[in-house]
């Protein structure tokens, strides 16, 4: 292929339907049936997903494992929005409430979803 980008579709989706998640009214988001989960647990696996399908969307894209100064700002940009998306959750009347403990959730999700992605990297080549 000679566009890189596509190798980052899949990620650039996830993200737009994590921005679509948790900053949708809450009215908007009820499926009509309750599950019991932890809501860190889903923070979490929300932001290990979107920075695995980034690393191994970019590493496929460039043929190599990334550097760690492109690991260190994926996992700073979605810190940041994780951070955003949690301030302005606490800022627009929808329903929802601003959780210092879910921007840990988001940023601990990101920090382990880029050091298992490397690890795993390493394991394939």
């Amino acid at each position: 292929m000679s566009n890189p980008w596509i190798y980052r579709a899949p990620a650039i989706g996830w993200g737009f339907l994590i921005l679509y998640i948790c900053l949708a009214p809450v009215d908007d988001l009820d499926p009509g049936f309750t599950i019991q989960v932890s809501d860190k647990l889903v923070h979490f696996l929300l932001y290990f997903s979107w920075v695995v399908l980034l690393y191994f969307g970019s590493s496929r894209a460039y043929k190599r494992r990334l550097s760690r100064r492109k690991m260190l700002a994926y996992w700073i940009t979605a810190a940041i929005i994780g951070g955003t998306i949690e301030f302005l959750q606490g800022a627009m009347d929808f329903g929802r409430n601003a959780d210092v403990m879910d921007g840990l959730a988001n940023t601990t999700g990101a920090m382990v979803g880029i050091i298992s992605s490397r690890l795993f990297h390493k394991i394939l080549e």
